[in-house]
């Protein structure tokens, strides 16, 4: 027997989750937490299909982007960093990327064990397509909010991020990116 959807629940859906209602607010700080998680997940959901729409995805365009902001070569770990996850969790990203021909990793000289990783040409014009893409998306996202407020929201979010680096005393600060 097939059961019916509830309503609000399915994917086509464009109605914010009850999260988003005003009277949620009387517990602010799980208010703020959720909606945080809530608005992240999305947009990297919308970033990636319109990065589809290109033969490309977020996860491509995140390592990729990661890599590029070095003008040389980098480590996995480096790169892990950088996006905020640790080093075997990109791994099997790495080797697609690789086998793809849009990074090329090569042995680092002082340590044998590591590898660096550099952009090929055509990782390059990837990095450089998805940038626009990403860019018109990020657009899209900050119509409508006031300099005033995005600024506001800059300097809460650098104290959360110092927060939790406060938080994790094993933490090495790599993930300082603003």
């Amino acid at each position: 027997m097939m059961t019916q959807a509830k309503p609000g629940r399915g994917p086509k859906d464009s109605k914010p989750p009850r999260i988003f209602d005003d009277d949620y607010d009387n517990q602010r700080l799980i208010a703020a937490t959720r909606r945080i998680m809530l608005v992240g997940r999305r947009y990297r959901r919308l970033l990636d299909q319109a990065l589809k729409e290109i033969g490309h995805s977020q996860v491509r365009w995140e390592i990729l982007h990661a890599i590029s902001l070095d003008p040389g070569e980098c480590t996995l770990m480096e790169v892990a960093a950088r996006i905020g996850l640790e080093g075997p969790s990109i791994v099997g990203a790495m080797a697609k990327l690789e086998a793809g021909g849009f990074i090329e990793r090569r042995a680092h000289g002082n340590d044998r064990r590591a590898r660096l990783i550099h952009l090929t040409d055509k990782g390059s014009e990837a990095v450089t397509a998805m940038a626009k893409v990403v860019e018109q998306s990020r657009e899209r996202l900050w119509r409508n909010i006031p300099d005033a407020d995005l600024d506001a929201m800059l300097r809460v979010l650098a104290q959360l991020r110092n927060n939790l680096w406060d938080a994790r005393p094993d933490s090495d600060g790599a993930d300082t990116a603003d």
